[in-house]
């Protein structure tokens, strides 16, 4: 049976010409853009566009990323499209595609940028956690002929990570992912639901941004750390594998990659990966720091329901920050939160502590708080988890 392969490359700055390099040597061992683009065809970038944010601030996938895997399709004689539907468009989405870069991308290797809010839907029906669901997704990945997944490297309040898998949920219009926070608003459930999304969705190649990348409290407001990485692989899979791999992650810890291993998608360990182009040794970045809370699975469902109370984890507002724009009211799939003079207030009651209001945030007035019950919680599992480790 054949490994999957991984495909490595160091790359510590954004420079234009420094990353155009980065990207033909990432994509030879794959066989280069050659071996997925001919001339003629329609290529979509998916890349990742969560808010309205400078590229340095690593919320989104850097333009550089973008326009240096554009030119490459252009060369190749395909018709390029760069879209996504992030789920904070309240204003002009050109604001955003100027804020983020993607129209200089966009124009400085002739693509053309694609808004998904608008135009027509595919209907995917499948089973998530055992219920029949309906879920619409942009025409436009399934009337092109290649989907290039660009994600970014993220940690994230709700699935630990943020990253090739996650960034096809980008797939569905903006408001209308809301809905499945909602409907799924346990993380496990949640990773299983977008697993169990991108097995529906094309995607022909990955290649994942991790020159900078956000760690902490992603995947809007975490610290920007500079691991110098791409990644690329045909598997959105493999290149969280290979994510976690360069961070330090057990695969086995990230819920949705043990959705995958559930199903047999994808490799399971590294071991089952074939790497190539610069040593992994060279690429491993010790320093990154993942959410401390991501799940509350563990936690006995009696328990849960007896100490909801005590036992919280839920949105705070940093009021000094807090600007009033009303977009965390929007997004919020639970109706939780209401504007006044003195900012957000978020009811506790209906809060389902999906962190939409997070992400969508401009400002970063939103933070995670948890309460002293649940805090003691974590930390007495954390220390299992080392006398654990010291045992074996």
């Amino acid at each position: 049976m054949n490994r999957p392969l991984l495909s490595l490359q160091n790359c510590q700055t954004y420079d234009q010409a420094g990353v155009d390099v980065a990207i033909r040597r990432l994509l030879e061992p794959l066989g280069s853009i050659s071996n997925f683009v001919r001339p003629g065809h329609k290529v979509l970038l998916k890349p990742n566009m969560l808010s309205c944010k400078d590229p340095g601030q690593a919320a989104t996938t850097h333009p550089a990323i973008i326009e240096a895997v554009a030119k490459l399709c252009v060369e190749a004689g395909a018709q390029v499209f760069i879209g996504d539907s992030p789920p904070s468009i309240f204003g002009r989405t050109e604001d955003f595609w100027n804020r983020t870069g993607f129209a200089t991308a966009a124009a400085n290797s002739g693509a053309r940028l694609l808004c998904f809010e608008n135009d027509d839907k595919q209907r995917l029906s499948f089973v998530s956690n055992g219920r029949e669901l309906a879920v619409y997704a942009t025409r436009h990945c399934f009337d092109v002929d290649l989907v290039i997944n660009l994600p970014k490297m993220k940690t994230h309040n709700l699935t630990r990570i943020t990253g090739a898998l996650k960034n096809l949920f980008g797939l569905l219009p903006g408001l209308a992912k809301a809905q499945w926070h909602k409907a799924f608003p346990r993380p496990i459930d949640f990773s299983n639901f977008i697993v169990d999304l991108a097995q529906q969705l094309p995607c022909h190649l990955t290649i994942m941004d991790g020159i900078a990348a956000m760690d902490g409290q992603g995947p809007s407001g975490g610290r920007v750390v500079n691991p110098g990485v791409l990644l690329a692989a045909t598997s959105p899979v493999t290149v969280d594998i290979g994510f976690c791999a360069v961070v330090g992650l057990d695969p086995a810890e990230i819920p949705m990659l043990a959705r995958c291993r559930e199903l047999g998608w994808g490799p399971v360990t590294l071991q089952q990966v074939e790497m190539a182009g610069t040593p992994l040794a060279e690429l491993k970045f010790s320093d990154y720091r993942v959410p401390k809370l991501i799940s509350t699975s563990f936690i006995p469902e009696w328990l849960l329901n007896y100490g909801r109370r005590l036992a919280w984890a839920g949105p705070a507002l940093l009021p000094n920050l807090c600007i009033k724009c009303g977009r965390c009211q929007k997004i919020c799939p639970a109706d939780a939160i209401e504007i006044s003079d003195n900012g957000a207030t978020f009811n506790k009651d209906r809060c389902i502590s999906c962190f939409c209001c997070m992400e969508v945030c401009p400002v970063d007035a939103i933070e995670m708080k948890t309460s002293v019950l649940l805090g003691l919680i974590f930390k007495m599992r954390g220390l299992k988890r080392k006398l654990r480790k010291r045992k074996n």
